[in-house]
């Protein structure tokens, strides 16, 4: 039983001629007569008593023409389901990204498609580390990731869209205080403190640090960036962070360094997968990257 059959079943009933309801179809007659038949012999009955040019249903027929009509009613309903998706009218559109991200540079793109497609739902969800956004994305769980580089990209593709200075951040009375910039090297023999998961070798805070020479003697680790900074505060330390995580308060000095270490910040997604709500964010991300600069404090 095909769709169209059941499409030609109905006008016939409805209008009670099959001239007439191929005519509504535009379909010539003789086809739209032997579709009528291949579905009584499909399923076994007549569904019309025919007396002369007369029609009219018979038992079979008045029950089926109850599903006929829920099912096309339901096909209509599917198809401007998905053009309102496809038309960004309705749907929803899930991101996940590193905290900072999350809290500096995704809310005025977000305003800016909220205010374009009010009808699509937006859910932002923080993860870390970049390899846990990149599975919830190939996963399906986000349909766009923000992620630093490196990140392991099988799958995915990869567009940078910011890169960010690294500084050092120190708290009041420190050494490097009165500094307004120094060399990364100077500081391997100080006290850091460190974001846990930022201990791996190909991790941006912590390659630069091996890429001065050292690696950091940590002793003190906070899950976030803003623990790191109130742990530094409390003078447990230093602290590098990149500049979008630093919120300077009292009791605390952003530092910039000689080279410019930084952070390549980037949007993924899935090679083979791109709803129309995330192409269109990705579109607004892609356009505002080169005018994007940090919202977090200048040293």
């Amino acid at each position: 039983m095909e769709l169209f059959q059941l499409r030609y079943f109905s006008a016939v009933a409805h209008q009670g001629s099959f001239t007439r309801a191929a005519e509504s179809l535009y379909v010539a007659q003789p086809s739209l007569s032997q579709q009528i038949a291949k579905l009584e012999t499909e399923l076994g009955t007549r569904l019309f008593t025919r007396r002369g040019r007369a029609i009219s249903l018979t038992d079979a027929g008045t029950v089926l023409l109850g599903y006929a009509d829920r099912i096309l009613a339901l096909e209509a309903e599917a198809q401007r389901g998905v053009q309102q998706v496809v038309g960004l009218e309705r749907g929803r559109l899930m991101l996940c990204g590193l905290p900072a991200l999350d809290q500096q540079l995704l809310p005025p793109w977000l305003a800016e498609f909220r205010h374009a497609h009010p009808g699509i739902e937006l859910r932002v969800r923080e993860l870390r580390p970049s390899r846990a956004i990149a599975r919830a994305v190939l996963s399906g769980e986000a349909d766009l990731g923000f992620v630093h580089l490196p990140c392991q990209a099988e799958g995915l593709e990869v567009r940078p869209i910011l890169e960010e200075p690294l500084l050092l951040v120190a708290p009041t009375g420190h050494r490097f205080q009165r500094r307004d910039c120094i060399a990364l090297e100077e500081a391997r023999d100080e006290e850091w403190v460190w974001v846990h998961e930022a201990q791996d070798d190909d991790h941006p805070l912590y390659s630069a640090c091996v890429r001065a020479g050292f690696r950091p003697r940590i002793v003190c680790e906070s899950g976030s960036a803003q623990g790191v900074v109130s742990l530094v505060r409390a003078g447990l330390g230093i602290a590098l962070l990149p500049r979008m995580a630093i919120d300077l308060r009292a009791g605390i000095h952003a530092i910039s360094l000689i080279g410019a270490p930084s952070r390549t910040l980037a949007v993924v997604w899935p090679v083979d997968r791109l709803s129309p709500a995330a192409e269109v964010f990705l579109k607004i991300c892609l356009t505002n990257a080169d005018g994007a600069r940090s919202s977090g404090p200048t040293p």
